[in-house]
Order: C-alpha cells, then structure tokens, then sequence
C-alpha cells in the first residue's frame, strides 16, 4: 500500500480549560488532537493523543474527571499546566492513520497501544 501524505492546519496550543475548549475546539466537527504537558522551557510534551467524531464534546469528556477512565491522563490534567491542539479531519479512514502517525511519533505515556488504530498508510506533519 502507498503511503499518503497529508498536510494538516492544526489549531492551537491553547491551555486546556473548559472554557478554552468551549472557545476554540469546533462543534460537531471531526479531528484528530494532542494533549500535552508544558515543560520548564516552554515547550510541549506530548502525553496523549486521539480523534473524535465531535472534537468539542471529546475533549470536554476528558475534562470530566469524575467519568474519564484513563487515569493517566486525569494525573497529567490535574497536576500540570496542560494544553491541547487540533486539526480538523473528516474521513474515518485520515483519521484513523493520522492517530496511528502521531502515537508513532510521539509515543504518549498516557495512550493504551492496544487503543491505536493499526492503520499506517498516512503521513502527516505532527507540529
């Protein structure tokens, strides 16, 4: 299979509040996005990675601490300064290798590796 290349326009990073997601992540609009932990330097860590049909309501879901089962992800949101990006996709199929390329590239700690879709087939810029 050939290897597609995808150009994404991700949109962020803004620091992961309901307030900022209320603001800034689209409703009902599908996407892929990253969630990660500022460091001392500034920049960002990766430490979770994921899609959603409804980019909005997803990424509020995390935020629920009380519902959010990965309790990884609850520790990283609790304790830092965290902040999220996104990019806008609509098909299943960019969206499922888009997850695949960017838990390949960034190996978040808090992503389960049995979660990830196997599909590779896509290449994209992960920044």
């Amino acid at each position: 299979m050939t290897m597609r290349r995808l150009n994404l326009e991700w949109k962020g990073y803004y620091i992961y509040t309901w307030e900022n997601v209320n603001m800034h992540a689209p409703y009902n609009r599908a996407g892929v996005y990253k969630v990660g932990v500022r460091q001392s330097n500034g920049n960002w860590k990766i430490r979770y990675v994921g899609q959603a049909n409804d980019l909005d309501r997803r990424l509020k879901e995390h935020l629920d601490f009380s519902n959010e089962k990965n309790e990884c992800l609850v520790e990283k949101l609790r304790k830092y300064e965290c902040g999220f990006c996104f990019a806008k996709i609509s098909s299943q199929d960019d969206r499922n290798g888009s997850e695949n390329y960017l838990y390949r590239f960034y190996k978040p700690s808090c992503n389960n590796p049995d979660a990830i879709p196997n599909d590779s087939h896509i290449e994209i810029n992960p920044r």
